[in-house]
């Protein structure tokens, strides 16, 4: 490759690793996963045979994780273009899992193997040095991940579907969506929320029908102000909500002694439950140190303002902030990660004060985040956000480095 002058260097690598996970959870009974374990209890001398206190199972085994890396580095023009490609592949099997069980069991989960799962996506990372010299050196630097994720078999327990509180996970699809109920704006009438709902459909024997992964089977959707029935009867999945990509960019300048730098990361394409933005959109409350509203309540129903995505305010109603589809909203954000300026004094200077070197600076960190609402931090997960959780903090600081 020496007669291509435009090329400095292109390299292959590839990696595999296997690893082994056996956490179930924090408590001392979970090292012993796979046998019953039972308490034993009494007083002067009488004591109990034993009571069932952790459900065992035999039959469960290590999760294990499979990695695989495959990619090229490469550089350009005298390293004026560098970077990285690369391709990568992390596969999950015998995935660990309390399953929930019926309490009259006599115990209210069983830890099990419950599948496999992948992900998989691709990862770039660019470098250009636009600039070189002895006085200028300046770095332009630019990243990207893509990132899917697919729930690739369940146990047949499960039937191919495993819904646990607000989560859902379905072969074949990914395990970042949620299964809420569907918000239908307000009733421009009352101004009470609207949900999609629908009603269960009966056997001879009147009992609900289930199809083969167990979901209710329901007739047509109509429009309903009770949450909760349609919570128990048409909750559908949000699909994929992960970001479609993710990662960074930033530029460093080094000048006449001076150097600068700065760096941000972003994220684009996916959705995110607020839940802090649920909380502070709540109907009203007879508490009398009251709650905090967020702005949008002020376009809350009024007879006068009937066309309108927010319900009315009464402390009385139960469904107006109930969790749906109504507290998605992007996941979308550029935050400005850190600033840095710093000078470096000369060396004859430095040389005439018997010193090494000598550099003064200023640092920003976490400076500020562009979000799509403001106060929401996409960072804090995939698919929700924490509850009244501040974000990172905000940090300036400057100082002098001096080396003997």
């Amino acid at each position: 490759m020496e007669s291509a002058e435009w090329l400095d260097q292109l390299k292959f690598k590839a990696s595999f690793g296997q690893q082994g996970n056996d956490k179930l959870g924090t408590s001392y009974a979970y090292y012993y996963a796979y046998a019953d374990q039972y308490t034993i209890s009494g007083a002067n001398g009488v004591w109990s045979d034993g009571t069932l206190w952790f459900k065992g199972n035999p039959d469960i085994t290590w999760e294990t994780s499979n990695n695989f890396n495959v990619g090229f580095d490469f550089s350009f023009k005298q390293g004026m273009i560098s970077g990285t490609l690369e391709y990568f592949n992390r596969q999950t099997s015998d995935m660990l899992y309390n399953k929930p069980v019926s309490p009259s069991n006599g115990y209210t989960s069983i830890p099990m193997n419950v599948g496999s799962m992948r992900n998989n996506g691709v990862e770039l990372e660019l470098n250009y040095r636009p600039i070189a010299n002895d006085k200028v050196t300046w770095d332009i630097n630019f990243n990207i991940t893509s990132v899917t994720n697919k729930v690739l078999k369940l146990h047949p327990d499960l039937h191919g579907q495993l819904i646990s509180g607000s989560r859902i996970y379905r072969e074949g699809e990914s395990m970042y969506q949620l299964y809420l109920v569907q918000y239908a704006g307000v009733d421009p009438a009352t101004g009470l929320a609207l949900y999609w709902d629908a009603d269960p459909i009966l056997d001879a024997d009147g009992n609900t029908q289930k199809d083969e992964k167990g979901t209710i089977i329901v007739g047509d959707q109509y429009l309903s102000t009770d949450a909760s029935h349609a919570y128990s009867y048409n909750r559908k999945s949000t699909g994929n909500l992960m970001p479609k990509a993710y990662g960074g960019f930033g530029t460093s300048l080094q000048c006449f002694g001076f150097d600068f730098s700065m760096a941000f990361a972003y994220q684009f394409g996916g959705k995110i439950w607020d839940y802090t933005y649920q909380d502070l959109m709540h109907g009203g409350t007879t508490n009398p140190l009251g709650r905090n509203w967020h702005k949008n309540i002020m376009n809350a129903w009024t007879p006068e303002n009937r066309n309108t995505n927010v319900p009315r305010l009464d402390g009385q109603d139960s469904y107006t902030s109930y969790s749906s589809t109504r507290w998605l909203t992007s996941s979308n954000y550029l935050s400005l990660q850190n600033i840095t300026l710093g000078y470096t004094l000369p060396k004859k200077l430095v040389d005439a004060m018997h010193l090494n070197s000598v550099r003064i600076y200023g640092s920003a960190e976490n400076l500020f985040l562009w979000s799509t609402r403001k106060g929401l931090d996409p960072r804090q997960g995939y698919t929700a956000s924490q509850g009244a959780t501040y974000t990172g903090s905000r940090c300036i600081s400057g100082g002098i480095r001096v080396e003997f």
